[in-house]
């Protein structure tokens, strides 16, 4: 009978384990040499650590929660305007480029890392083909059509109205929590255009909506599953008890994708025909009846689109208009020249102007303007690939499928190009056409936001109804609830904000 060698046996851990430390120094040493000397980025400049790992953004926008883009800034302001911020991705700040790299002449594809870091992966948004993002937004674009939310706007100014008249039950004295209100009006149009079916936020009490907070979770849960991809799918599977039990701040994700896949597939069995029964085309029912392949009609295909269109059409939006109401309410010169405008206009608040003719209104135009710059649109970066071609910057050439990002928000707060950018000021897009060029908030080139023309009718019918008919004093509220402290696929402001609350009073 053989021997055991009880030396060497008690040896085998410790010499496993010497295995698996010089195996593991030697690759850190392999992966480090081939980041940061023999990538093909390895010129560029930026921080050695961002280089180096993706933990370096894990960093900043998870621990720190939201705060990627506000460093990529700082990193801009020691390193130039061209950066390395992490091991495959180029970072730009130059508001004239904006509109080379987001071009509609071009091929460009998205990114696949960032591709399901919200949930879906297969809507219009996260697609990262080129060709097969064409297809999707072919099939789209026509509901987002000037003359389609032309035929929409009764619906808007109804919903407005509505607005208008839960607002008025504020003027006793009571607190009006004014974000809420208008995230219930946004959710209402967004979801009576989708559906034809409203979710009618605005007959909650106190505008306690479900969405909001939803999204916010969504959002922040976004940004551990672009390193951690495998969230969300788990959680589509997982039982809701579970979820509750283990982390119940992500409840309300499960709740909303899956009450938004229920409604796409109500449409398709026939359970939802209530298009039939309203004057205006709603985006599902077309979808559902374009001339997409079946594949593309998928109910977690249309599922994806669902919660694209229903957050992009509530968060944005409102946030928007949350910002641009703060605004002209602290400012009451802002007011004033806003109604004299209107006055003379003919437009009022029982019988405002078309929405083509509001637009034409330069004070009115400033504000929206303003409203929507300082709301910033989307504020974590955008990344584009060149499949096919390389880019250049000034003197760098960046090789093909290199993904290159600029974020809207170094454009739109720019101080070189809008002076004083912190502060609220219409006349600065007053007979200044040349500006249009860095209004970036929606994007540029073929991928530019679909629903610009939904978000400008809102946008002015409710500005110019509103202000015409209320006076709002603001209420433990300063500039701190609208300004952006965490980047996240939308700005938010400090966690402990109570919104923008005001007292009513009607003119």
């Amino acid at each position: 009978m053989a021997m055991i060698d009880l030396n060497s046996a008690t040896d085998l851990p410790l010499k496993l384990a010497l295995v698996v430390l010089y195996g593991s120094i030697i690759y850190i040493a392999a992966v480090t040499f081939d980041r940061l000397v023999l990538s093909p980025l390895a010129a560029f400049p930026g921080p050695k650590l961002a280089a180096l790992t993706n933990w370096y953004e894990f960093y900043y926008d998870v621990i720190l929660q939201g705060k990627f883009t506000s460093k990529i800034q700082e990193l801009h302001k020691r390193y130039g305007p061209i950066i390395r911020i992490t091991p495959t991705e180029l970072h730009i700040d130059d508001p004239d480029y904006y509109e080379q790299l987001y071009n509609r002449a071009g091929k460009r594809d998205k990114y696949l890392y960032f591709s399901g870091r919200f949930g879906y992966a297969s809507d219009s948004f996260s697609t990262t083909d080129h060709e097969r993002h064409r297809l999707r937004r072919k099939a789209m674009s026509p509901m987002f059509s000037v003359k389609k939310i032309e035929d929409f706007q009764p619906v808007i100014l109804a919903k407005v109205e509505k607005f208008c008249r839960k607002v008025e039950r504020y003027q006793d004295g009571q607190v009006l929590p004014l974000s809420r209100a208008l995230m219930a009006l946004t959710t209402d149009i967004i979801t009576q255009y989708s559906f034809a079916r409203s979710y009618d936020q605005l007959d909650v009490p106190g505008f306690k909506d479900t969405f909001h907070e939803a999204l916010v979770a969504i959002y922040t849960v976004g940004h551990f599953a672009l390193h951690f991809s495998w969230v969300f799918p788990v959680l589509d599977v997982m039982p809701e008890w579970i979820v509750k039990k283990m982390q119940p701040e992500i409840l309300p994700v499960v709740g909303m994708r899956k009450e938004l896949a229920k409604q796409v597939r109500e449409i398709r069995d026939g359970l939802n025909e209530a298009h039939k029964h309203v004057d205006h085309p709603t985006i599902f029912h077309e979808l559902l009846y374009s001339d997409l392949p079946e594949a593309e009609k998928s109910d977690a295909r249309l599922g994806d689109e669902a919660q694209l269109i229903v957050a992009a059409g509530l968060v944005t939006t409102s946030w928007a208009l949350t910002v641009a109401s703060f605004h002209i309410s602290k400012t009451p010169e802002i007011l004033q020249n806003l109604r004299k405008e209107l006055s003379a206009a003919g437009s009022t608040s029982t019988k405002p102007l078309d929405w083509r003719k509001l637009e034409q209104l330069p004070y009115l135009s400033g504000c929206v303007h303003e409203g929507i710059r300082l709301a910033h649109g989307i504020t974590t970066r955008d990344p584009r690939l060149a499949p096919d071609t390389v880019i250049k910057y000034g003197d760098w050439v960046i090789p093909p499928n290199t993904p290159v990002s600029m974020t809207n928000v170094d454009i739109l707060m720019n101080e070189f190009v809008f002076p004083n950018p912190k502060e609220f000021v219409p006349e600065r897009w007053i007979d200044n056409p040349g500006l249009e060029r860095y209004f970036v908030p929606f994007g540029k080139g073929s991928r530019a936001c679909a629903g610009i023309s939904l978000a400008h009718a809102e946008l002015y019918i409710t500005l110019a109804v509103v202000f015409s008919r209320f006076t709002f004093d603001l209420y433990e509220t300063d500039l701190s609830d609208v300004q952006m402290e965490h980047a996240y696929l939308v700005p938010y402001p400090k966690w402990d904000t109570k919104g923008v609350r005001v007292k009513v009073k009607v003119n």
